[in-house]
């Protein structure tokens, strides 16, 4: 199994704080040994010391540079041989448990239904772990939950936005394809939040993001301590509601 990873690094010199959250981040893809992975670092400045591509582009581009590494991934996809492809922002802690259960769940759901795709969910740590994707909205925090015919249960998440993504070689392919694979903001009229958001999340716009019951097995830490949530016990007792027919 081969894994892409693109980090999205465009604060990577605007401060000592960003510096060290991206460096965690290239320790934490680096130090997979379950996964061939190869990492490609979008920056506005030089990393020394870790086996990672590193391209380096103007801190002009501002906003607009989250969807280059996207644009990148267009142009040289029929070049690329891996099973999995990943966007993120670099300040986001994916744990290698979490990334191949991750793989695991996409791949159950993908052979239920091809709308459907795993995702990950946020967490900040505090006294305990506070969910920063289930901030209170206009859209419930669970919008529905599933289970299969096997037993398996899951939810769909009412905000899809968790600051990556993760897609096998098909479903990009997919989408790319279809012209439904976004390379700057708005492209082909689909936005989530604003730019940066959309470039993390718009994927899940034509895929149906799902989470697994136990939604700690997909968590991912947050490099930071500034946003609003749900505790452990909250969202768990949220999630468990009735279950509906899986694909509905």
């Amino acid at each position: 199994m081969k894994l892409l990873v693109l980090v999205n690094n465009y604060s990577g010199r605007n401060s000592d704080n960003s510096c060290a959250a991206v460096e965690k981040v290239l320790q934490t893809f680096s130090g997979y040994t379950r996964i061939e992975v190869d990492i490609i670092l979008f920056s506005t400045a030089d990393y020394a010391g870790y086996d990672v591509i590193n391209l380096i582009y103007p801190e002009a581009l501002s906003y607009a540079f989250a969807y280059v590494p996207r644009q990148w991934l267009v142009e040289n996809f029929c070049c690329l041989s891996h099973d999995y492809y990943m966007y993120t922002e670099n300040d986001l802690i994916i744990s290698q448990p979490a990334l191949l259960d991750c793989i695991h769940i996409n791949e159950d759901l993908s052979r239920i239904s091809r709308r459907l795709a795993a995702g990950f969910i946020r967490y900040e740590q505090r006294a305990e772990k506070i969910y920063i994707d289930m901030l209170p909205c206009t859209r419930p925090t669970v919008e529905k939950t599933l289970q299969t015919a096997e037993g398996q249960k899951f939810w769909i998440p009412g905000n899809i936005h968790s600051g990556n993504f993760l897609l096998s070689r098909s479903q990009l392919a997919h989408l790319i394809d279809c012209n439904l694979f976004q390379t700057r903001f708005a492209q082909y009229g689909k936005q989530y939040g604003g730019i940066l958001e959309s470039a993390a999340s718009d994927v899940y716009l034509d895929f149906q993001k799902v989470l697994p019951e136990d939604f700690t097995r997909v968590e991912i830490e947050h490099i930071s301590n500034k946003y609003d949530g749900l505790t452990h016990r909250q969202l768990r007792n949220e999630v468990a509601a009735p279950s509906g027919a899986i694909g509905c």
